[in-house]
């Protein structure tokens, strides 16, 4: 698996139709025209690319791969590989449409495939399939399997957009990345300097969580319709030059309608959801500082308990409150190494488009900042007649309590491709010895964009 996706980045990377430049106006040069780097709402750069298009379809997409080498202990008991892989494979393609001026449809598929350096892996598929509805710019419609309006990292997931190898903790544990949902966005703009979104959606399924993510594993790409709706609301600001703020958040029940026995009686699942979420970025010259904050409650999880003692056979103890933040400065220093020669360009460089920016970021999350103490210890105050764990039951509790400084650096030989390398000093503060062993980790990296 990992030899295939390998295999598509360095094609990709080779093709002499993806050269790309900044607000340019592209070139008729085959199937695959230049990126004019624009966003559009909810999307990265690549996923925007059909919206700015000269011609009537798109194609685009993003690969990156990962490596981690741990400095220390490293627990893989805790269900969720996402805590402890060692290499990451991603690749993704975009296909764009536009069917008339003012409808759009944008697809994509993902292949990621994760594994530990020894035995254990993991292939995922992702897609997204939307059709937008260009009506008004205060009001424009999307629909279909979509990525919901949340966070920074989930509409700027691309390699190119970030600095670190990997994803946030702060964006991976409390806002999971790569969220999708069927459902349908409602956004435009609000004058000049602001403008929305609201994400209405099927939501997650609290029968898939696990303890160690949180509610991460819950996100699900289905044609499952609960009875109850869930809720994304965005809103951006985006008056002051090279400056962007964002407030969003998620509402919704994750129950999927499931029930569990207590005291011989069925008992309904909510398992109501709430997330409230905020950045800063912010861009001077060659500097760039984004800072992101959240925090989430979950409700019903002894029910949660139950309930993946049910479905999976090993029940998990839920925060029922968590909160995580970060702050990152990054400054690009390849100006101070004197004065450049006249730009060359080839496939996988661009004289002048060379970046060298260092960056420190600083991160604080706790996934258990409140949760029930008795579920830790197998014992379900709401269910008297399973009082104590099954003889050899395994019991999933991972609280993570991180405090995580990273500092590292990436190299742009060309604008759409990066090369990476950070280092982490990460501390599990929490006094639980059922806490994850954590160790420094050394993590290398490339990306790339088209």
């Amino acid at each position: 698996m990992k030899y295939l996706i390998f295999t598509l980045l360095l094609i990709t990377l080779h093709s002499p139709l993806i050269a790309q430049e900044r607000d340019t106006v592209p070139e008729d040069r085959g199937a695959v025209e230049r990126l004019k780097y624009k966003q559009a709402p909810g999307l990265a750069l690549a996923a925007s690319k059909i919206y700015f298009s000269d011609k009537r379809y798109s194609i685009s997409g993003f690969g990156e791969a990962s490596f981690v080498n741990y400095q220390g202990p490293k627990d893989t008991q805790a269900g969720d590989l996402e805590l402890y892989y060692t290499n990451l494979y991603r690749f993704a393609t975009f296909f764009g449409y536009r069917l008339r001026d003012n409808l759009i449809w944008n697809s994509e598929i993902q292949i990621e495939y994760l594994h530990d350096g020894t035995n254990e892996s993991h292939t995922e598929f992702v897609f997204e399939a939307f059709v937008d509805y260009l009506w008004q710019d205060y009001l424009n419609v999307r629909f279909g399997f979509l990525p919901l309006p949340i966070g920074y990292v989930n509409n700027n997931d691309e390699p190119v957009m970030f600095y670190s190898v990997n994803r946030s903790e702060v964006e991976r544990l409390i806002n999971p990345t790569t969220w999708i949902e069927l459902g349908a966005m409602f956004y435009g703009s609000l004058g000049a300097d602001w403008s929305y979104a609201l994400g209405v959606s099927q939501g997650l399924n609290a029968s898939q969580y696990l303890s160690g993510t949180w509610i991460r594993q819950g996100r699900e790409i289905t044609f499952n319709i609960p009875r109850r709706l869930s809720f994304t609301p965005q809103i951006t600001y985006t008056g002051i030059p090279d400056l962007e703020m964002s407030a969003s958040g998620f509402i919704g029940n994750s129950g999927k309608d499931h029930t569990v026995m207590a005291n011989g009686v069925e008992r309904n699942i909510d398992a109501p959801v709430r997330i409230l979420t905020g950045f800063v970025k912010y861009d001077w010259g060659n500097w760039r500082f984004v800072s992101v904050g959240s925090t989430g409650s979950l409700g019903q999880t002894e029910e949660i308990f139950e309930l993946t003692r049910q479905s999976e056979g090993i029940p998990q103890v839920m925060g029922t409150s968590t909160y995580g933040y970060l702050f990152e400065l990054g400054y690009n220093i390849l100006p101070h190494f004197g004065k450049r020669k006249l730009p060359s360009e080839g496939f996988l460089h661009n004289t002048g488009e060379f970046k060298l920016p260092i960056f420190v970021r600083f991160e604080r999350l706790n996934t258990h900042r409140r949760f029930n103490q008795d579920l830790a210890r197998g014992i379900n105050p709401i269910f008297p007649t399973n009082l104590t764990p099954n003889p050899g039951e395994q019991i999933g509790f991972t609280p993570s309590n991180l405090r995580i400084w990273t500092v590292g650096a990436n190299f742009n030989p060309k604008e759409n491709i990066v090369l990476k390398g950070n280092y982490q000093f990460r501390n599990n503060i929490t006094d639980n010895p059922e806490a994850l062993q954590e160790g420094n980790r050394i993590e290398f990296g490339f990306g790339f964009i088209f």
